[in-house]
């Protein structure tokens, strides 16, 4: 192996650790300002800082998402080889070649355009009320476990078309594509994750024989009519292409509901702008993506070739994380970037992405943050922050709160 020692952080960047976990800010402060480009020997990896090197990474065509690609993938099994947790991600947007993924995207676009958003965000709205119906008026509860945990997968429920009585199947789908792609786990570990997705996948097939008998005007409809040239999304697809908004948007969505609520109680200027104008909603959700460093980890990519990035050669199969965080964090980018201000211009923000890889889903987020934040704050507008907060200090690449106590301040 090639002696790294020179540009390794090994000895200090653990986002593993309670410290980083309670407070990243100083370390990836550190990552940022001394290291634009670095070895983390723990992941095997090179890790890239700040903005403008991640998007120059973000649009080199010879850094892939295709996982099949790094060094250390696990050999590719047979289709007929495969279980159906890898059936699933072997036809994931997330893993697939280039061609592939272009193909799939163009595809799928239509079922995400802003009028089927706008029909999803009536459903939200429904789906949002029924949960906050069922906390009801208590003196404190756990948003975290109560709201952050359960609207971002029933969103996704909801614009997939599952039937309410059968939200927990889909839950057991969504929790076995989120800690199922965690390479971290033991072939046991991944086993038991990944236990619910075959009746999950089972579910999804019957809605899509159903719609593709009778299509309607719906997300899934919409995937199934959609055409390019001759080329049409195969039921597998279709299914992997629900399980990829699953990984990215029910996971990401949850921290992002918890840390937007924490930081609006946590600073009452900016939660009073708010409510004088319901206009910054949008502000508020791309502030806190930007203020708060919610993951662990980056977003991966791997060598195609052999590269050189900032002057360092990087071998063909290697992994690059683009540690995006401190993109937020960069100040040529961002005035004061350590202030929470939600209404602050994010006309360079890459919290969503860039590029071909630019997230497909980020209505569907935005949305459904928006809607479950307004409800909460007609509900109960005196609403405080508690005075307990637990982290998951297992969760393989969040900073994921078990538990964040607000107080409802009901008369």
């Amino acid at each position: 192996m090639a002696d790294h020692s020179s540009i390794s952080v090994d000895h200090f960047f653990d986002p593993s650790s309670k410290d980083f976990i309670h407070n990243p800010v100083p370390t990836l402060e550190k990552l940022s300002a001394e290291f634009p480009i670095a070895r983390f020997e723990s992941w095997q990896s090179w890790l890239v800082t700040g903005h403008q090197n991640i998007i120059s990474c973000l649009l080199d065509t010879r850094l892939s998402t295709d996982f099949n690609l790094w060094e250390y993938a696990p050999a590719k099994k047979a289709p007929e080889d495969m279980d159906a947790f890898e059936r699933l991600m072997n036809n994931n947007l997330f893993f697939l070649d280039r061609k592939n993924h272009l193909r799939l995207r163009k595809l799928a676009l239509p079922a995400f355009s802003p009028r089927i958003m706008e029909q999803m965000k009536d459903r939200f709205k429904v789906l949002v009320k029924e949960r906050f119906d069922e906390i009801g008026a208590p003196k404190s509860f756990n948003f975290a476990a109560e709201i952050a945990e359960i609207v971002p997968t029933q969103a996704i429920a909801s614009l997939v078309g599952i039937p309410r009585e059968k939200f927990p199947i889909f839950d057991s789908l969504a929790y076995g594509v989120v800690r199922g792609i965690n390479p971290m786990l033991s072939p046991e570990e991944r086993q038991e994750a990944i236990k619910g997705v075959p009746e999950g996948l089972d579910l999804l097939n019957e809605l899509i024989d159903e719609r593709r008998a009778n299509p309607g005007d719906d997300f899934l409809s919409t995937l199934i009519l959609a055409e390019d040239e001759g080329s049409k999304l195969s039921n597998l697809e279709m299914c992997a292409l629900v399980g990829a908004v699953l990984g990215a948007g029910s996971d990401t969505a949850v921290d992002l509901h918890s840390y937007l609520i924490k930081n609006l109680l946590q600073h009452p200027a900016q939660h009073e702008a708010l409510m004088a104008d319901s206009n910054l909603v949008q502000g508020a959700i791309s502030e806190t993506l930007r203020y708060e460093s919610s993951g662990k980890t980056g977003l991966a990519r791997y060598a195609a070739e052999d590269i050189e990035i900032q002057g360092h050669q990087v071998k063909k199969g290697q992994m690059v994380q683009l540690i995006t965080s401190t993109a937020g964090m960069d100040p040529l980018i961002y005035n004061d970037p350590e202030k929470f201000d939600i209404q602050r211009d994010h006309d360079k923000s890459i919290s969503f992405g860039q590029g071909p890889h630019y997230c497909i889903g980020v209505t569907l987020v935005r949305s459904q943050t928006e809607v479950m934040l307004q409800e909460l704050f007609k509900r109960f507008p005196h609403l405080t922050l508690g005075n307990e907060i637990v982290y998951d200090y297992q969760h393989h690449n969040a900073r994921r709160m078990d538990v964040m106590m607000v107080n409802t301040n009901i008369n």
